[in-house]
């Protein structure tokens, strides 16, 4: 009976333990399912291509021209720095336009009005001696090789100095060197595809996708920063030469092979 009895015992606990085996493996499912990440990785073949870049510069000359034109005033009172500003900054725009340019070719850059200080050594304060009135034309023509004739008809009109002149391009012009610029290097691209597929044994399917893209950067003369109010008609010329710029392009081309 004992002996019966004992077996009995081992085979429930046996199926105790075969239970609590069975539910820690559900658990652990269950458990790697919750911690289970959100995304899955679908590996799929890759598409053989070939991808290129090509790259060109065009030289070219400038032919606009941003001239900043600085007028500056004083008196004793603010608004009497602004009279003889505003009296000068007429006759500059005035004398611009006799030139040859248009209104919209002309306009404020900057404006400010400021007190003009000194410091007085016995009172230790600073003592107002006048104001200033400071207005910054920007003129601009789609002459370049004129500039330096409109900042003398400036300087003779009025003007105190010349902040500096930004040489660039129309977007007209812009257009027609980005176009060739562009083509140089699609170009250029091109034949480095046909001859790196060449050499390395592929061949060249169709053109799965294209992008480029141009810029350049304005040519920004600082030489002109001077000042001109002891210019007059008798003096020689002002002579500005822009350098050329360069517009820069890229194109890169993406090819299927086999």
């Amino acid at each position: 009976m004992c002996l019966g009895k004992r077996q009995e015992n081992n085979m429930e606990i046996k199926g105790i333990l075969s239970y609590i085996v069975i539910i820690g493996l559900v658990a652990a499912v269950v458990l790697t399912a919750a911690i289970r990440p959100n995304y899955s990785l679908n590996m799929q073949p890759t598409r053989n291509v070939l991808t290129v870049s090509g790259e060109s510069t065009i030289t070219t000359s400038p032919d606009k021209a941003e001239i900043y034109l600085n007028i500056q005033k004083k008196a004793e009172t603010a608004d009497g720095a602004r009279v003889l500003n505003s009296e000068a900054s007429n006759a500059v725009i005035a004398a611009l336009k006799a030139a040859g340019l248009k209104k919209e070719d002309i306009e404020t850059s900057s404006f400010t009005i400021y007190p003009e200080q000194r410091y007085d050594e016995d009172t230790q304060e600073y003592i107002t001696t006048g104001y200033v009135v400071r207005n910054v034309i920007k003129a601009t023509t789609n002459k370049a090789e004129e500039s330096g004739e409109l900042i003398d008809v400036a300087v003779k009109a009025g003007a105190n100095s010349v902040e500096n002149v930004n040489f660039g391009l129309t977007t007209e012009k812009k257009q027609v060197v980005d176009k060739d610029a562009l083509a140089k290097a699609t170009e250029l691209a091109k034949a480095r595809a046909e001859s790196m597929a060449d050499a390395a044994g592929v061949k060249l399917n169709k053109l799965a996708s294209v992008e480029g893209g141009s810029s350049y950067m304005p040519y920004i003369y600082y030489g002109a920063r001077m000042e001109m109010a002891s210019a007059s008609p008798k003096d020689a010329g002002t002579s500005i030469m822009p350098q050329a710029l360069e517009v820069r392009a890229t194109a890169t081309l993406v090819y299927e092979i086999e």
